[in-house]
């Protein structure tokens, strides 16, 4: 991989790292990438939610605005060279960065529904400028919708809201479960189902259905302060369930890859990333 410069603009100011792009990479994979990465070092872009994401090749006045969907490469870019990341936020109708990702999220989910159509059943889409909901059931997932001590109530369909905020990618997607859903991770009084440890912009429809299918079944519980939802749910699980070895609930996973010519390749975006941080202080 080849090592560039580049300028970040956060809402801290800018933020310089030298980067690695691979020469067969286009801009916007490394790009997703590395956004994801300065998130988690606590930096967001400035306007991530309201506009489009622009890469400039020199100075930020005379400086030329580079193709994402194009390796660097291919547009003449040498490494070493300087690069400068920023949102163009749009007046009037032009679509943000917000409408592209959840488009994104929703043609995921239809590809997801065609690898497992005996377990994901798309509801409905019910746009909203404040919070834009996906409505899934997921079918053949066992899940405890109550207890008596030892003895379980399984239901092995669930109704979940995934829900897009106004300020996502920038917050993360949000989940409730309309049917009970007796888990410590899981608020009773509402359903919110708490999905994340913590906030990553790189985390897809595929990932939120698959934790919570993972979630009903007992095989993803944080008994961390801030995540336990239903404190009864959480005595259970460590009084009783443990050491009965009633959980985690016999189920199968969903299926998040497809073979193409005889090669595995993983629908869900993150999958296709190589490990390890591309950014490094400069």
């Amino acid at each position: 991989m080849a090592q560039y410069q580049v300028y970040f603009d956060t809402l801290e100011g800018e933020k310089k790292y030298n980067v690695d792009f691979g020469d067969d990479e286009p801009l916007e994979v490394v790009l997703r990438d590395t956004i994801g990465e300065l998130a988690e070092r606590g930096h967001m872009m400035r306007g991530l939610s309201t506009g489009d994401l622009k890469v400039i090749w020199g100075g930020a006045a005379e400086g030329r605005e580079l193709d994402l969907s194009r390796t660097l490469p291919e547009q003449g870019v040498r490494p070493n060279d300087v690069l400068r990341v920023l949102v163009e936020v749009y007046e009037g109708g032009a679509r943000s960065l917000r409408a592209d990702r959840i488009e994104k999220e929703w043609e995921l989910l239809h590809r997801l529904q065609r690898l497992n159509p005996q377990h994901v059943e798309i509801v409905a889409r019910e746009p909203s400028p404040s919070i834009e909901h996906f409505v899934v059931r997921l079918h053949r997932s066992p899940g405890i919708s109550q207890v008596h001590g030892p003895r379980m109530a399984i239901r092995e369909t669930h109704t979940l809201q995934l829900g897009f905020p106004r300020f996502y990618p920038e917050v993360p997607i949000e989940c409730m479960v309309e049917e009970r859903l007796f888990h410590p991770n899981i608020k009773p009084e509402t359903g919110f189902v708490c999905l994340w440890d913590e906030a990553d912009p790189r985390e897809t429809v595929i990932q939120a259905l698959a934790r919570a299918q993972a979630m009903a079944a007992y095989r993803m519980v944080n008994m961390g302060g801030p995540h336990l939802m239903n404190h009864e749910a959480g005595d259970w699980y460590r009084d009783v369930a443990l050491s009965a070895g009633l959980v985690p609930l016999t189920w199968e996973e969903l299926k998040v890859f497809e073979v193409r010519d005889g090669r595995l390749t993983w629908i869900e975006p993150g999958r296709k990333i190589a490990g390890g941080s591309r950014l490094r202080a400069y």
